[in-house]
């Protein structure tokens, strides 16, 4: 007879549940897909604080030398730590990978795993970040094992403190196309509404929208800060907006954004608001002397902007905005110049932002995460 392999995958959790280090969720072998030589595990988790010594979030094994696939974040700064046993060594993987995750923030994390392809990856928010590679491919093997599923605490060893999510196990490995789709499944997205906190990442330079305080002064009461691309990693002090209806427009907290829709963003550490103006005056850019984009505390009609989801199809994409869409923002009052960044950098090595073109470019592409 011949044989087929069957893919099969289960979400073992799915509505997000808070963890304290020695909570624990445990999952029988018998009870998960059967795996032959290849898995891949897809969750959504965000760390509340770092332990100060290292936590599961994910181990399988009857007994702690069973880690075939396991998932620990190191102390002090909560990097990824993924791990599984081997022939040649009960406890293979990488150490460390990048600086933690960062604190309060949802990451969509995938640990992939091969011994056909002789080789373990990682995926943080849909990006490949590493990689083990098996190094003698034809005698060393990955063990897998019988034993249960712990998520969180396993063993002897503390769990994560935080809230996970669509713990999802596959057994086959999931590939970086696939991974991506997992990242932005439409049925874990999660829509954008008013009062939201959020970020917008610059799709080009994956740099976020941000400001350091600096200010475009018009005059002695006219002073806007200016808008820049700051770094890759979000500043939750500097790079947070809250999404508001447009200036003279009713809108109530928790309403659902429509797409092609005019709103507002009220940055949170100073209040101010999302603008931009013409140029007159020569009120443009340092550099590339374009139209400006700056902070605001007025609020008046230069701060409404008509947000688009990018389609390379049409422009009037339909729908509510959602976390992870790709979007275009046109500011209003100035004939819809669409939000722009670029790799001009300013002296402190942030990027210039301004109003600039149709929403054709990459440059005008932005990527919106929710932060709650």
């Amino acid at each position: 007879m011949p044989k087929f392999a069957v893919r099969e995958w289960a979400e073992l959790i799915s509505d997000p549940i808070s963890m304290g280090e020695q909570d624990k969720q445990i999952f029988e072998h018998a009870g998960l897909p059967s795996v032959n030589d290849k898995l891949s595990i897809t969750l959504r988790l965000k760390i509340n604080k770092h332990r100060s010594n290292w936590a599961t979030i994910f181990h399988k094994g009857a007994e702690s030398s069973d880690c075939t696939p396991s998932l620990w974040l190191t102390k002090n700064n909560s990097a990824l730590n993924p791990r599984f046993k081997g022939n040649w060594n009960n406890n293979a993987g990488f150490s460390e990978i990048g600086d933690g995750l960062i604190l309060d923030k949802w990451h969509h994390i995938a640990y992939t795993l091969s011994d056909l392809e002789k080789r373990l990856d990682i995926y943080v928010d849909g990006e490949w970040i590493g990689f083990y590679s098996i190094p003698v491919v034809k005698d060393q093997r990955v063990i897998f094992n019988d034993g249960p599923l712990h998520i969180g605490c396993a063993h002897n060893y503390y769990g994560f403190i935080g809230e996970i999510s669509n713990f999802r196990y596959f057994n086959w490995r999931l590939s970086a196309e696939e991974v991506m789709e997992d990242f932005f499944n439409e049925s874990q997205k999660k829509p954008i509404v008013c009062g939201s906190k959020i970020a917008l990442v610059h799709v080009s330079t994956r740099k976020y929208l941000s400001t350091k305080g600096v200010k475009y002064d018009f005059a002695p009461k006219n002073k806007h800060y200016m808008v820049i691309c700051s770094g890759q990693e979000i500043d939750l002090k500097n790079d947070v907006w809250t999404v508001i209806g447009a200036n003279g427009k009713s809108i109530n907290e928790g309403d659902l954004i429509s797409l092609n829709n005019i709103i507002g963003f009220r940055h949170q550490e100073t209040g101010c608001y999302l603008h931009s103006h013409n140029t007159s005056y020569e009120r443009v850019t340092p550099i590339s002397k374009l139209q400006q984009v700056t902070l605001c505390s007025d609020r008046c009609m230069d701060d409404n902007w008509l947000i688009r989801r990018y389609n390379s199809i049409t422009s009037y994409d339909t729908g509510h905005l959602m976390n992870g869409d790709i979007i275009c923002l046109f500011h209003i009052n100035t004939n819809k110049p669409a939000l722009y960044s670029h790799t001009v950098l300013l002296g402190d090595e942030s990027q210039e932002v301004s109003c600039y073109g149709d929403g054709s470019e990459n440059n005008n592409k932005w990527r919106i995460e929710l932060i709650n």
